[in-house]
């Protein structure tokens, strides 16, 4: 981290005291939760601060660069994700808001499985296998972030699987035929309830269409050529071949 912040403070200075002030405001963050004793609220904001530095950790193992808008989006992401998302509550306050950010995780994560298969052949795709690269990735990072929450939900009391209140059913269950239920009331321990409890499971299926609602978005978007400036400073790219020398340098 403290080799990269070198670079980008003589290479990108705006980029430079962005990281600083994310860094600066994740450990205040984290501070004040500790104090709170918000244990699990304190791991989530440092697991911002682990996510937005993925990209200096992706430029030497993968050997791609990573350009500006990549690294922004990445850290604003992180933080509107878990510390906006989960600490401040505003998945319950605004409900469009894990909308929006399983859709833009969806576009991104497309856009990064394109750039990491073009990298591995120093090539591009051509716009069909480039559309299946971001459909095929955004779909799996969506899948293994579904496995966390129900991990995180099975060993802490967090409910990132978010529950809903279901006023029908339908099942084949019952009388061997597809049936509605509409409780209009239900009651558990004599105290009544507005419907019946889904425990996650909409919330889960509803994430993963949003999330391959924004893949196919990148993968549309992957298909014109040449591809927008916009989009290529959110695919890393490999880093140019390092020339082993010039005829002057053999002379000396």
């Amino acid at each position: 981290m403290f080799r990269r912040m070198k670079r980008l403070r003589a290479e990108c200075r705006w980029l430079y005291l962005f990281h600083i002030m994310l860094i600066a405001a994740g450990l205040c963050f984290i501070a004040w939760k500790l104090l709170r004793g918000q244990w699990g609220h304190a791991g989530l904001c440092l697991l911002t601060l682990a996510i937005s530095d993925l990209t200096n950790l992706a430029e030497p193992a993968l050997k791609l660069r990573v350009d500006a808008p990549l690294d922004v989006a990445v850290a604003l992401f992180a933080v509107c994700a878990n510390i906006c998302g989960e600490t401040l509550g505003f998945y319950l306050r605004f409900p469009w808001w894990d909308v929006g950010l399983h859709v833009i995780w969806g576009f991104l994560a497309g856009l990064l499985g394109c750039a990491f298969l073009e990298a591995m052949q120093r090539d591009s795709l051509r716009p069909f296998a480039a559309a299946l690269a971001a459909l095929g990735f955004a779909a799996l990072t969506g899948i293994l972030w579904e496995f966390f929450e129900f991990a995180m939900d099975a060993f802490f009391p967090w409910d990132m699987q978010k529950d809903a209140w279901l006023q029908s059913i339908h099942t084949v269950l019952l009388d061997g035929s597809v049936l509605r239920v509409a409780p209009e009331t239900v009651l558990v321990d004599g105290a009544a309830w507005p419907g019946l409890l889904d425990p996650g499971l909409r919330d889960t299926i509803s994430d993963l269409f949003l999330n391959f609602l924004g893949s196919l978005l990148a993968a549309l978007a992957l298909l014109p050529r040449p591809r927008p400036r916009l989009l290529r400073g959110l695919m890393p790219a490999p880093f140019p071949p390092v020339e082993v020398g010039t005829d002057e340098n053999h002379k000396a």
